[in-house]
């Protein structure tokens, strides 16, 4: 008889976690049960498209995992956008249903479409026949951070995840007896890709209390896994007991540029940790360092974690290829694929290799502009702040000016005994007097903790903006 993908990996685990929490842990066996139960419950939902509020939550995963059983195409949202946003997205995707807990029902009163509740499927009485599914080409729909424009709708498959996670266990192994931290956001793939680790590999994921912030808690000890982007890993290396009471196997970091400071601070330390590059088009990692690299290695990216499946163009864009490329993005009910006749994706991310084959990011191909004559790349700038120590947080980017065409200017959150006097003599003893940002702005307190990137473009129409209510 024929056994559906997702079934076997928890028949495979039965007896272990798969969910943790502060006050509660649920097995593999368990979770099985219940999405067998939801499944039949929510048979309607077979096939169609579906749209889900990530909260970090038991019944988040559960209810995840039941619309992959049901080959639904889930649109994964964020909490914490407007609702006329949530609409828009709804509407650009053609939502039939919208998941989300009791607690948003009052956000999204003016849902154009059916809004059902986690605790509406948990009560329902509705027990259709059993479903078989195939899940062969079960399809997400990321919107990606948005960076530069308004987000694309990535859509990946079922395969395209669970491949990334299988080569992801391979290299930094994630098995029974492991716990990871679900620190970053499900609707990231990021996050969701902790979630296929675990399915996978037949470790736990650990769900923090969502009413607090967990990097300014005490983390469990027995936790030994931990994604992060450079930020995050500030704040815990800033923590004088923030890492060292756990046992931990690996510290993956990556969604940006990593100043050189903070991965010299892990190496002195001894803490296990893995440098990566990854993009929602890949189903997460792309390349990432082994364990026990060495501090010039974990300076870089890493190698490719499936042979063959990047390369560094002529003009230096980096590309990919291979199982965990997406299936294209989603728009107006067409898949686009921007892929050329060998199945290469240009990221628009700017690399190089090093000589011994590991992967360095420059920064984003759509991110230079031009100062005076000069190409100026943002990420090498704000490296170069970061690297100071001064600041928390920080992000360049061009303002109009009548003399160089453009200048670049910094978003910053400096640490409380540093000033902007101290930071531009820093930089004038590292890089020319062309790339030291012209003026200093407060770090926008709206985007405080809503997820992992800051548009870049928000922050430079905003400058433009203010340019032109001044005038």
């Amino acid at each position: 008889m024929y056994t559906n993908p997702l079934q076997y990996y928890f028949q495979q685990f039965t007896k272990y976690p798969f969910v943790r929490s502060y006050d509660h842990s649920i097995t593999y066996g368990a979770v099985w049960e219940d999405i067998e139960i939801y499944t039949r419950k929510l048979s309607s939902f077979e096939g169609k498209q579906v749209s889900i509020i990530t909260v970090p939550s038991v019944e988040t995963l559960t209810i995840l995992c039941t619309l992959i059983r049901l080959d639904a195409q889930i649109i994964l949202l964020s909490p914490f956008d407007p609702p006329p946003t949530i609409y828009k997205y709804l509407s650009e995707t053609q939502t039939k249903f919208l998941l989300c807990p009791k607690k948003y029902v009052d956000k999204y009163i003016l849902s154009p479409i059916p809004i059902f509740t986690f605790e509406d499927i948990k009560n329902s009485k509705a027990n259709h026949p059993p479903f078989s599914s195939s899940n062969e080409e079960c399809k997400f729909i990321i919107m990606t951070s948005g960076s530069t424009s308004s987000p694309k709708k990535v859509c990946l498959s079922f395969t395209n995840l669970l491949t990334n996670a299988y080569h992801s266990n391979k290299n930094l192994p994630f098995q029974v007896g492991n716990t990871w931290l679900l620190s970053l956001p499900l609707f990231h793939v990021s996050g969701l890709s902790i979630l296929f680790r675990a399915i996978v590999g037949g470790g736990s994921v650990y769900i923090p209390d969502e009413n607090i912030n967990w990097w300014s808690h005490d983390i469990p000890d027995d936790i030994t896994h931990l994604s992060v982007v450079s930020t995050l890993m500030k704040r815990l290396l800033d923590r004088k007991d923030g890492l060292m009471k756990n046992k931990w196997e690996s510290i993956l970091l990556g969604g940006g540029p990593i100043p050189e400071g903070i991965v010299r601070k892990c190496c002195e330390m001894g803490l296990p940790l893995y440098t990566t590059y990854g993009l929602t088009e890949m189903a997460s990692q792309v390349t990432t360092t082994s364990k026990n690299d060495n501090l010039s290695h974990l300076l870089t990216s890493g190698k490719p974690l499936i042979p063959d499946t990047v390369k560094i163009g002529e003009d230096g864009n980096i590309h990919v290829r291979g199982p965990c490329r997406f299936q294209g993005y989603w728009n107006n009910d067409t898949l686009e694929q921007p892929f050329d006749e060998e199945g290469w994706f240009a990221t628009q991310d700017m690399g190089q290799w090093t000589e011994d084959g590991y992967l360095q990011v420059l920064g984003r191909k759509d991110n230079i502009f031009i100062c005076g004559g000069e190409n100026i790349q943002p990420e090498e700038i704000e490296n170069e702040i970061l690297s100071s120590g001064f600041v928390n947080r920080v992000v360049v980017v061009p303002m109009e000016d009548a003399e160089y065409g453009c200048v670049p200017v910094a978003f910053v959150e400096f640490s409380e005994d540093r000033d902007e006097k101290d930071l531009v003599f820093y930089l004038k003893e590292r890089i020319s007097g062309i790339k030291i940002p012209k003026h200093y702005f407060p770090f926008p307190k709206k985007w405080e903790e809503k997820g992992i990137k800051i548009s870049r473009r928000a922050l430079a129409n905003g400058l433009q903006t203010q340019k032109e209510v001044s005038t």
